[in-house]
């Protein structure tokens, strides 16, 4: 399952980069777990030149099944050396099965909200292994809609879904202008994360405070303060502070990746997005870069929501017959030749906020401040990227970049 971590974050970091290109100093959101899976549902139903450029985007092409990686029980039968393009497909399928399931049995502690959902024309008849797959490893399924005689309803229907699986926070995921009777096949990618901090900020700590939008802009922003125990480390070479604050129970942490700001280094955050990748930030947030000291932490409120109508992006990076008709094979999806791709959309929203159990974590901020003298400062008030982990199995479950509270 390693290798399914790795994949996803480095395929998170390449669309990170695709879509900066177009803007560096922009809110940036998205959830590169919920998408990989998404897409991997797809690469369960895709053949040939269509399997091959979504494995070498996402990076599923760099599995190595032998090393470390347990034989998988989905795959008894099948020598792993031998793996065709349809039993790869298995295989992956089956580590997103078994990550996906290891996220489930922990959300009691946090609300994450993930939507995936293949919608398809009805006239093609869908193959019952792959809805036997999907429904396995994806926890979802694959429903027939009338898109040719019944837009309207059919975008409907995908959206009330949506909202209804995100806490009522996405409303409206399809406008009236991205569904129309040519519509074959869409897949629904929207994701709504909320957590409690392990550490809480006291809403009495938070003041009206000015967020440098750059060196001659600024704005009023509500930022958070409190000073407690956190682990933090500095990245020399970028001249970058990390921070990691723990949601509840620790199963989550958010880490932030603060460069320094003045007016001799105004490009850091741009140097950061340049140099990041699934192998620093391992090391970057690892023990040995990492270490538990008193933090005088300020940071700021934000809510983020964000929309991505992604077929422009993935065939940019390299994925491009699943959109053509004609190039398209989805034959594992439906033995029809003529189903390719309509719409990617990834929807995601996240809120930050003052939230904790305030009883319990005051008493410990009290004694603290009594027993340390010197605090190591950490200001987010200008432009930061930051990232939520699941601390266990190490997948990034978002990725985003602040550069207007």
């Amino acid at each position: 399952m390693e290798s399914l971590v790795a994949a996803n974050t480095k395929f998170g970091f390449d669309l990170f980069q695709e879509i900066s290109k177009k803007d560096h100093h922009k809110n940036f959101f998205f959830c590169p777990l919920s998408l990989s899976a998404a897409l991997g549902m797809v690469r369960l139903g895709a053949r040939s030149d269509s399997a091959q450029q979504i494995d070498q985007v996402l990076h599923f092409s760099e599995f190595s099944h032998g090393e470390g990686e347990e034989p998988d029980p989905c795959l008894k039968s099948k020598n792993q050396e031998e793996l065709s393009s349809k039993d790869e497909s298995g295989l992956l399928s089956c580590y997103f099965g078994r990550l996906l399931s290891k996220l489930d049995r922990i959300k009691v502690d946090y609300t994450l909200s993930i939507a995936n959902r293949l919608y398809g024309e009805q006239e093609f008849p869908i193959c019952p292994e792959y809805l036997d797959g999907v429904t396995q490893f994806y926890h979802t399924t694959i429903e027939s809609v009338d898109f040719r005689k019944d837009t309207e309803k059919s975008r409907q229907q995908i959206n009330f879904w949506v909202e209804s699986q995100c806490q009522g926070k996405i409303k409206e995921l399809f406008s009236k202008d991205t569904i129309n009777s040519a519509t074959v096949l869409v897949l629904v990618n929207a994701v709504y994360f909320k957590a409690k901090w392990e550490k809480y900020f006291d809403c009495e700590n938070t003041v009206d405070a000015p967020f440098s939008l750059n060196e001659n802009e600024k704005k009023t922003v509500k930022m958070m303060n409190q000073k407690g125990l956190f682990r933090i480390g500095f990245i020399e070479e970028l001249k970058v502070q990390i921070l990691e604050m723990r949601y509840t129970k620790g199963a989550l942490s958010m880490f932030v990746l603060l460069p320094a700001f003045s007016e001799d280094n105004l490009k850091g955050l741009e140097e950061l997005e340049r140099n990041i990748t699934h192998e620093k930030i391992m090391s970057w947030s690892s023990s040995e870069n990492m270490s538990e000291e008193a933090v005088a932490v300020s940071f700021p409120q934000f809510t983020l929501e964000d929309s991505y109508d992604l077929n422009s992006i993935l065939q940019d990076m390299g994925i491009t017959d699943i959109f053509e008709e004609g190039k398209a094979d989805l034959t594992g999806i439906s033995p029809s030749p003529n189903l390719y791709l309509s719409k990617v959309v990834h929807k995601s929203f996240v809120e930050v906020d003052e939230n904790g159990t305030q009883a319990v974590a005051a008493s410990g901020a009290a004694s603290m401040e009594r027993s340390v003298p010197s605090w190591v400062t950490f200001n987010a008030n200008h432009p930061f990227l930051f990232f939520i982990r699941h601390n266990k199995t190490q997948t990034i479950l978002f990725y985003g970049r602040v550069c207007s509270p």
